[in-house]
C-alpha cells in the first residue's frame, strides 16, 4: 500500500508539472501579467471588448472595459488608484484624473490618450508602456506585438511554480 501512495503521489507531482509546462495544453510559457498586458493593449487599440475578456488580473481587466466602453462605472471597480485614475481620465474625458497618477510612466501614458497626443508616450522609459501607449493612442495594435515579456519576472514566477524535487524532499 505503502508503495501505491508513493506511486501516486510522483505521478501527481510530475503531472502538475507537465501540465503546466506543456505547450500542448494551453500554456505558452508567457506570464499572466504579460499576457494580460498584451490583451489589455490589443482591447484598447482595437476598441475591442474580446480581448478585454480574456484579461485574468480584475484591476487590469476593469480598466480595459472603462476605457474602450467609456463607462466610469468598470473604473470605480479598480483597487489600484493610478490605474482607477488612468481609466477615469479617458471614461469621463476629464484629464485632471492623470494629474493624480504617481506613476511617472503611467501619467505621460494617460495625458497621451487623454489628450490624442503620442509626443507623450516618448516620454515613457518603460518599454512596454511606451509600445501599448502608442498603440491607443494611434490606434495600431502593430505596437501590442512589441510589447516583450519581462524576462526577471518570468524567472521569478518560474521559480515559485517549480515543485519541491525528490532530492530535496529526501534531506
Amino acid at each position: 500500500m505503502r508503495k501505491l501512495n508513493i506511486i501516486l503521489f510522483l505521478s501527481f507531482i510530475l503531472s502538475n508539472n507537465l501540465y503546466a509546462d506543456s505547450p500542448f495544453i494551453g500554456h505558452t510559457g508567457e506570464s499572466k501579467s504579460y499576457k494580460d498586458d498584451k490583451n489589455s493593449c490589443l482591447g484598447v487599440a482595437n476598441r475591442s471588448l474580446n480581448y478585454c475578456a480574456l484579461i485574468k488580473d480584475k484591476d487590469k481587466k476593469s480598466e480595459c472595459f472603462g476605457v474602450v466602453k467609456r463607462n466610469s462605472g468598470y473604473c470605480m471597480m479598480i483597487k489600484e488608484k493610478d490605474l482607477q485614475n488612468n481609466c477615469l481620465a479617458v471614461s469621463l474625458s476629464n484629464i485632471g484624473y492623470c494629474d493624480m497618477i504617481k506613476n511617472k510612466d503611467l501619467k505621460n501614458s494617460c495625458m497621451a490618450y487623454a489628450k490624442r497626443d503620442s509626443g507623450y508616450c516618448g516620454l515613457i522609459k518603460d518599454a512596454n508602456l511606451k509600445n501599448s501607449c502608442y498603440a491607443r493612442v494611434e490606434k495600431k495594435s502593430t505596437f501590442c506585438n512589441s510589447l516583450k515579456e519581462d524576462k526577471k519576472k518570468k524567472k521569478e514566477i518560474k521559480e515559485k511554480k517549480s515543485p519541491i524535487s525528490i532530492h530535496s524532499a529526501k534531506k
